[in-house]
This record gives C-alpha cells, structure tokens and sequence, in this order.
C-alpha cells in the first residue's frame, strides 16, 4: 500500500488554470494543428531549437545559470544543433508551462516529469506526433524503440500516435526487509518463510532478551512512517488488481492484514507509539541502536542505519528475506520503474526535425558518459578494471552535481556497473563489500518475476485520470488506511469489522463504483498494449 506508492506521481497536482489560459490561445490552435503535417521536413544547415530545463536553485553562482553554464555550452558546442535553455521552476514547472502555453511562446521540447500533465497538453492538442519524425530522422532514439518496444506502448496516446518520448534504466530494488541473523542464530529460528513464521519471529525478538542485557527493551517489526503497509504487500493488499481476467477494485485482504498488524500491536511486537514516528526516525535509530530485529523499510535507509548498528556492534548481521507468503501469494516489495515517460514535442515547434536530432545527441553513448563522468583527466580517471574514479569529491559537488536534469533524455542502462548504492565496487572498505553482498541479494530476491508487487502496473505507468476520478482514488486509499489503522490501535472501541464497514461506505460515498468501471472498461480495452507489472518484470534490460 503506501509504502509501495512512495514513487507515485500525483496526478492531482495538476494545475487548474490549464484548459482555461490555454483556451485563451484557442484561435491559434489551427495553425498550431496544421504544423504537425510539416513535421518532417527537413532542417536547414544547422537548426535552432528551444528546450525547458529544470531550474532548482542549486547551481553555485560561480557556474552560472541553469540556461548558461558549461553543461548548456558543452551541448552547444559538440551537439548537432544550437539549444536556447528555457528555465522551469522545478516545483513549479507546470504553472509555467501552462502560461508559456497560453502565450504561444512554450519551448519546442518540453521536459516534464508529470505523465498527466502532458496527457493534459496533448488533449489540448498542444502536442505534436512523433511516429514520422523518428522515422525519418532518428538514429540513437529509434533503436532504442526497437530493442524496447514498451517505450512506444506508454508513448502511445489512445488516437494510436506516440507523443512521448521516455528512458529506460535497469530496475532497482527501493524498498526492501532485512532480519538480524546474529538473533536468529542465539535464538535458535528459522528465516521465515510465511506470514505466520514472521509472526513467531517477531514475537521472540520482542520478548526472548536477543541482545542479551536481560531487559524487555527490544521491538519485533517496526510499524512507524510507512513500515506497517509491507504487511499489506504480504497480503498483496493493493486497490486494484487482476483477477479473473478483469482490473477490479479488492476488498477481500484488508480484513486479514489488519487483523495480522492487529495482533503484532497487542501483542507488544511493535512499538504502540508508531503513529507519534511521523518520518521514521525512531524506528531507524531502534535498528541503529540494536533494538529492533526486522526492519521494514527503504533500501538506502537500511544500508545506512546498518553501517551505524556495525559500528556499536560489529558483530551485528542482518540479511535480506523475501516477502513472507500469505493465503493470497508471494509478493515482493516496491522497485523502480525501468520505464520513465519524460518528454514531448510542442505542435507549435518550427523545426521539430531538430528535435530529434537533439534527443538522439543526448542518447548517445559518448554524451551519456560524458554528463555521468565529466572530464577524464579532470573530473575522474579510470582505475585498473576501467570503472571511473572521481578525482576530486568537492570539485565535482561543485561541477557536475548539478547536471542532472540535463540527463532527463538519456538511456543510462548500458553505463558499467561501477557503483552499487553508491558504493565502488573496488572498494577494499569491508562494510561496503558487505554491503554489495547484501544488495545483490536483495536484486535476487525482489527483481525475481515469481514474486512480483501486487497491483497491476507499476505507479508510474498508470493511465491518467481525469481530476475527479484521481480525487476518488486518492480519497479511498487515504480513507481505508486512516480507518484500518484505527482499528489497531483502538483496542475493542472500534472493531476491525466496523473499520472495514466505513471504508466501504466511505468508498462508496466517493464514487468509487464509477472509478470501478472506469478501470474495467480501460482494461477491456488496453490489457493487449499496456504495459503491466509482469511486463516490466520480465524485460531484459541489459
């Protein structure tokens, strides 16, 4: 459940003034239409074209801006055609755009991580097609639609034409669980395999003294922040899923994961102030501190409360374990998605030819090494296994740090793998070893096709709703947590049977029956080009 949404992009964030100042610029949009038909000729000499970039503040002022630095020069001066950068306030980016938009004066290529909001600007007609320019220009971006045709599927808008241009990466594990061995090992238990096997393991790190100090001073499973919704990925508790041919909205596992966490809360297995843990901190430092046995949580999170617990004791262990099984299957935890849409062609763009030839600039694998590494002989060197090694931390911090938005456009799956969670991996640093062991254990575990994340796509490839629709789904996942979770800490006061009543009702009230059919009728008529979860588990991006 939510911990398995922390990548979600909220479609509701759109900006409401959208379909409003862009209709101010309605009598333009004829001839923003008609240029679409010219979008193959070809450019002239040297093109000109427009781009947004990301402006976050944080370029150091003896750079320059995020329109003029050595990044924007470097482009300009070993690229295909001349780029003019349009800064974009990152938290700000689709006001901006909207009024760009609504002035005619929006730049030729929009870089926008929003899915819905370029989904809004296409149903503006705003955006120009893109099956004939790449086609007829593309060289690097072509072959990248051929070696992974889901690019194309998720570029797609339901007019049958590509108007996204999107990356692909190699999937990472974000969220994961790990157990203390070396408790394990004193106590005489098993990995556990089963929901219930984690019951009786949590329960003994809770009450059988695992560090020793004769005290009743040490937690089972930590709850706090979003810790407590990996019970519900156990129980593949997720809002819609596919189930007998169909995408329907279950209701069937909220009841037996609650009653689960329920009876971890009793039973005094977790910590009963969880709720008071707003970020987490809490919980992440009862693992630093060696009181907590199972901790639920992200995976950067683990590798760095973990390297604090082995410093107060080194001879502290933990390993990762997959997902415990439950009566409704084996599941995993969050990872990335290898698919991201990042990127469209404004319909008004004179020179739209020139725009790919950009895109197939950045994507090229010389300039992709280049943005990664910066200058060999000034920003790294090559070690003897011919992995990149910075020279100097500060230098780069302040030289190339703030590239990255300038990487939005750019496949970097293919890059060696010289790094694991930022991690050398000629490190000779004996926690860093480790902790590569760890992580590709974790890779092994929860990247493994068998043992996908319930739901039906990953979050960032769900289709787009409309601002009503979004607000049901929103309003219902929110509701059933906030009433599930009162269940479990209210004692006999409000029963889990009465919690489940008022997320029905509550989901019902919302509209929730129309969001029902809206998923029915777009699955009916997508389940043969979408990509879904069993998709983006299986794809070989290598």
């Amino acid at each position: 459940m939510k911990y398995l949404n922390k990548s979600i992009i909220s479609t509701a964030v759109i900006a409401v003034t959208l379909s409003g100042v862009l209709s101010a610029c309605s009598t333009k949009k004829e001839d923003i239409a008609d240029k679409s038909a010219d979008a193959t000729k070809a450019p002239e000499k040297r093109g000109k074209i427009t781009a947004t970039i990301y402006d976050r503040a944080q370029i150091p002022a003896e750079e320059g801006t995020y329109t003029d630095n050595r990044w924007t020069k470097w482009i300009n001066q070993n690229g295909p055609v001349d780029v003019k950068f349009v800064s974009i306030p990152r938290f700000e980016s689709q006001q901006k755009l909207s009024t760009l938009f609504a002035a005619a004066d929006a730049p030729d290529l929009i870089l926008e991580y929003d899915n819905a909001f370029r989904n809004q600007l296409w149903s503006q007609k705003q955006l120009m097609p893109l099956d004939d320019l790449i086609e007829k220009y593309s060289t690097e971006y072509k072959k990248l639609l051929a070696k992974f045709p889901e690019l194309k599927k998720l570029g797609s808008k339901s007019d049958g034409k590509m108007y996204d241009f999107g990356i692909v990466s190699k999937p990472q594990v974000l969220s994961s669980l790990v157990v203390r061995k070396d408790w394990l090992d004193k106590l005489g238990l098993k990995v556990p395999t089963t929901v219930d096997e984690l019951y009786a393991v949590a329960n003994a790190f809770a009450n059988n003294d695992p560090d020793g100090n004769n005290k009743k001073d040490t937690f089972g499973f930590n709850f706090s922040q979003f810790s407590q919704y990996y019970i519900d990925g156990m129980f593949g508790n997720e809002m819609f899923i596919i189930k007998n041919g169909e995408l329907v909205r279950q209701f069937d596992r909220i009841k037996p994961a609650t009653e689960f966490k329920k009876k971890m809360f009793d039973n005094g297995i977790v910590d009963k102030d969880f709720l008071t843990d707003k970020n987490g901190q809490k919980a992440q430092q009862d693992f630093a501190n060696g009181k907590l046995g199972i901790f639920a949580g992200y995976k950067s999170d683990v590798k760095k409360n973990y390297e604090t617990l082995k410093k107060n004791d080194p001879k502290a262990e933990i390993i990762p374990i997959a997902f415990p099984a439950s009566p409704y299957g084996s599941f995993g935890p969050d990872i990335s998605s290898p698919l991201q849409m990042v990127g469209s062609i404004n319909a008004g763009a004179k020179d739209p030819a020139s725009v790919i030839q950009y895109i197939d600039f950045m994507n090229k694998p010389s300039t992709v090494e280049h943005f990664e590494y910066g200058v060999e002989g000034e920003h790294y060197k090559n070690d003897a296994t011919g992995c990149p090694q910075p020279i100097s931390a500060d230098k780069n911090k302040k030289e190339k740090d703030y590239n990255n938005d300038f990487k939005m456009l750019m496949t970097k799956y293919y890059l060696k793998p010289c790094v694991v969670d930022g991690v050398g991996i000629n490190s000779t640093n004996a926690f860093d070893q480790e902790w590569i062991k760890i992580s590709k254990e974790m890779d092994k575990l929860y990247l493994d096709p068998n043992h996908m994340k319930e739901g039906f796509t990953h979050p960032n490839t769900r289709p787009s709703l409309d601002k009503d629709l979004n607000a049901t789904f929103n309003d219902g996942y929110n509701q059933m947590n906030d009433f599930m979770v009162k269940a479990v800490v209210s004692g006999d006061s409000y029963t889990i049977d009465q919690a489940f009543k008022d997320v029905q009702n509550a989901w019902d009230k919302t509209g929730g029956k129309k969001l029902e059919d809206w998923y029915k009728n777009w699955y009916k008529e997508n389940k043969d080009k979408w990509v879904f979860n069993s998709d983006i588990y299986k794809m070989k991006v290598e």
